[in-house]
């Protein structure tokens, strides 16, 4: 059976730096194809890729040829193996390796010749691999890594100028009052989230989240008193999501948004509870509020990725949602479809 190799000793840094990249289910771009055309090119391969690895999956960023799919499992991967060492690998043939041997996918693959590079980042992360395929096998020994490396440090740079352009696009992306995402970057989010689901067929869910009788608050109190209740709410939500795809966002006004990745409906009940537990615990003073301060309502969907056809219709089922909880009363959490 195939030894599935123990993540490499800096998995925990390795993963903050590849959460932070933001390059996780984004659109293909021009920029890493250019990288991979040229390994193909110049090492005749019938295939080559680059591949971000996170906790559980391989995603492609880049793809040439036929026969690499968009994500595998990481522990059906092979570039685990480089990731896990932090070294290049060169296989003359996976089929007759024994460091793969019983390896679940190797058999079902069209290639038998296998080279791969670490893409390191000045941390030492090695956040993704660059390989090239072969459908014939090939001596390994001897084989010049050194283009192929080269490559890679080119990817790197790509990498470090997305992380930066990023960041640019962060501070235009932030709500100037709360802190929060602002719209742009929800809408941003919301697709990659999209994307996601689609990849990893695990729920995506949504809360929209509406503060009550806000204009009374606003009206009776004045706009600053209004404008530290949203900055205290946006505490609180920024508290709430610890995952590094979770965002919260300001979706306008005093509406709020929290999206949630790889969440079920009882997880993302779980939220909203804790959401209204720590406002509720807050007692954030509003004269025309329910029982005198001030509470949310929260419209909840989660969807799978066949339930609807577009992120827009996720947020179409959250906000009906959001709109049965004020019906009902305020100061609670309706799910769509309950």
């Amino acid at each position: 059976m195939f030894a599935v190799p123990q993540p490499p000793p800096n998995e925990a840094e390795r993963l903050d730096v590849l959460f932070a990249c933001g390059i996780l289910d984004t659109s293909p771009d021009e920029r890493f194809d250019r990288i991979t055309r040229l390994a193909a090119q110049f090492y005749k391969a019938d295939a080559a890729f680059i591949g971000f690895i996170d906790d559980r999956y391989q995603w492609m960023k880049s793809i040439q040829g036929e026969g690499v799919g968009p994500w595998i499992e990481r522990e059906r991967s092979v570039c685990q193996l480089v990731i896990s060492s932090g070294e290049p690998l060169v296989i003359g043939d996976m089929q007759a390796d024994s460091r793969l041997e019983g390896h679940p996918v190797v058999p079902l693959l069209p290639f038998r010749f296998y080279a791969g590079v670490p893409l390191l980042t000045d941390d030492g992360a090695a956040v993704a691999s660059l390989c090239i395929l072969k459908r014939e096998p090939q001596v390994a020994d001897g084989f010049d890594l050194s283009p192929l490396k080269d490559l890679g440090a080119i990817a790197v740079d790509e990498l470090e100028l997305w992380r930066l352009n990023r960041e640019l696009e962060r501070s235009s992306a932030t709500d100037g009052l709360t802190g929060l995402a602002n719209r742009r970057a929800f809408d941003t989010t919301l697709d990659r989230a999209w994307r996601r689901l689609q990849r990893t067929r695990e729920p995506l869910s949504l809360l929209l989240m509406d503060l009550d009788f806000f204009k009374i608050l606003n009206d009776r109190a004045g706009h600053p008193a209004g404008d530290e209740a949203l900055r205290q709410f946006a505490k609180i939500l920024a508290a709430t999501v610890s995952r590094p795809d979770d965002l919260a966002a300001r979706y306008g006004g005093e509406e709020f948004a929290l999206i949630l990745p790889d969440t079920d409906h009882a997880g993302a009940l779980a939220v909203a509870r804790t959401v209204r537990d720590s406002l509720a615990s807050a007692r954030i003073a509003h004269a025309g509020g329910i029982g005198g301060r001030l509470t949310t309502s929260i419209g909840l969907a989660t969807v799978g990725p066949e339930d609807v056809d577009c992120p827009d219709a996720l947020v179409a089922r959250a906000d009906a949602a959001l709109y049965r909880a004020k019906q009902e009363g305020r100061d609670r959490c309706a799910t769509w479809g309950a």
